[in-house]
């Protein structure tokens, strides 16, 4: 209890000291704080935006598409002991997308958090915002087109069309890039002059209206092994002909005239076949067909492999017969030969009109008799009963110039041959 007492005592005589004291130890902390532990300014730059897509984003396949603005810098306030140190990982910069409901373009404030406990302020961000494109992402398939325009050929050898392989190919990325695609190129590295079929390797370009190219990084392919396939064939030019048929061994092939319109016809093979072929038969013509006044058609065809450059598609014969005519002639003298065994065979045909064509001067000599009329029964199936075979006609006469124009039939009848008895 003293003690108090003599406290309280020399508080009564000291106080105007000890409030003095106080005050100066006070003024003391203030001044201290100011100068050791002051209020800063700082900067911090090169602080990473992040703008993640969100589920409805996701499933409605938007995605940001091109470059914006990924980096932030800011300025903070604080404690020098609190902000001293502080760098760009210390903080969080995003761009929040949860509005995002559409393709567009769309400027959006960066949000800057950090990720410490300082006591720091952010006074300012720099830039406040960024700039970014929405789009939808898709796939659409295109159509390869190869080409090889470093490549020559010789004189005599053709290139068919430029394929690729494989023919479509699907591109995935931003509908608005993916809308001004117009074609895809596959561009074969072979160059000079080549002579065989080649499958080479390719360069894939992109182009868009007006032939400009479009390259981007942010267009998938479904493949970029694409190979260029180059089909080289040899051509050759080669003149028509045909293969009479159906005329008698005495017949004079060379008395009969024609011309072939086209004459040639350029054709391509796949390899060095074509050197082996001086002319090209295109079919048979018989003689029995051939009518004055008309012109006989042939179709050209080729071997599978082969092509036809000229694209002629029929060949036309002209019968060079301007002074050929034709007559009728009666004829009663029919014959019948190889009859089978087992049948009596006989003619029900008593005469038959035929017609030739030849030269007018000899058609006027010949005479019903100069016509050998068969009906050949070998080969032919003869049954018992009437039924028709077709007839055998020969005009007379080594080297003969005129020929029977159609074919003709007679009636036969067969019955068999009664069986001999035994005595």
């Amino acid at each position: 209890m003293n003690f108090l007492k003599k406290i309280a005592a020399d508080f009564r005589d000291n106080y105007k000291t000890l409030i003095l004291a106080f005050v100066i130890a006070a003024a003391f902390w203030i001044v201290v704080s100011i100068n050791v532990f002051p209020t800063i300014e700082s900067e911090i730059g090169n602080i990473a935006v992040t703008a993640h897509p969100t589920e409805y984003m996701e499933q409605n396949n938007l995605k940001i598409v091109g470059d914006f603005n990924d980096m932030v810098d800011i300025r903070i306030e604080g404690k020098r002991y609190d902000i001293t140190g502080l760098g760009a990982n210390d903080f969080t910069a995003a761009v929040d997308l949860s509005q995002i409901r559409a393709r567009g373009t769309y400027t959006l404030p960066v949000n800057v958090t950090p990720n410490t406990d300082s006591e720091s302020t952010i006074i300012s961000t720099s830039p406040p915002s960024v700039t970014l494109v929405i789009d939808e992402i898709v796939s659409r398939e295109f159509t390869v087109e190869g080409t090889a325009p470093g490549i020559s050929l010789a004189e005599e050898y053709y290139m068919d069309d430029i394929t690729a392989s494989p023919a479509q190919i699907t591109l995935t990325g931003s509908s608005s890039i993916l809308d001004k695609i117009t074609r895809v190129e596959a561009r074969s590295v072979l160059s000079g002059e080549i002579h065989q079929s080649h499958e080479t390797q390719s360069e894939l370009i992109i182009y868009g209206s007006g032939g400009a190219r479009i390259i981007s990084d942010d267009i998938e392919m479904s493949t970029e092994n694409v190979s260029v396939n180059i089909p080289i064939y040899k051509q050759k030019e080669l003149p028509l002909t045909f293969t009479l048929t159906g005329y008698p061994s005495n017949f004079d092939t060379d008395s009969l005239k024609y011309t072939i319109q086209p004459s040639s016809i350029t054709v391509a093979a796949p390899d060095d076949s074509i050197d082996n072929i001086s002319e090209l038969d295109i079919g048979t013509i018989d003689i029995s067909d051939i009518r004055l006044n008309q012109v006989a058609t042939i179709p050209i065809t080729l071997p599978d492999e082969y092509k036809n450059l000229s694209g002629n598609t029929n060949a036309r014969i002209t019968w060079d017969i301007a002074d050929y005519g034709k007559l009728d002639y009666t004829i009663t003298d029919i014959g019948i030969s190889n009859p089978p065994d087992n049948l009596n065979v006989s003619l029900i045909t008593n005469e038959i009109t035929i017609t030739a064509i030849g030269p007018s001067d000899r058609l006027a000599a010949l005479t019903p008799s100069d016509f050998l009329v068969i009906a050949n029964l070998l080969g032919t199936n003869i049954v018992s009963g009437s039924q028709d075979v077709p007839l055998t006609i020969t005009i007379k006469g080594a080297r003969q110039k005129c020929w029977v124009s159609g074919s003709y039939r007679a009636t036969v009848y067969a019955q068999p041959k009664p069986q001999e008895t035994e005595e």
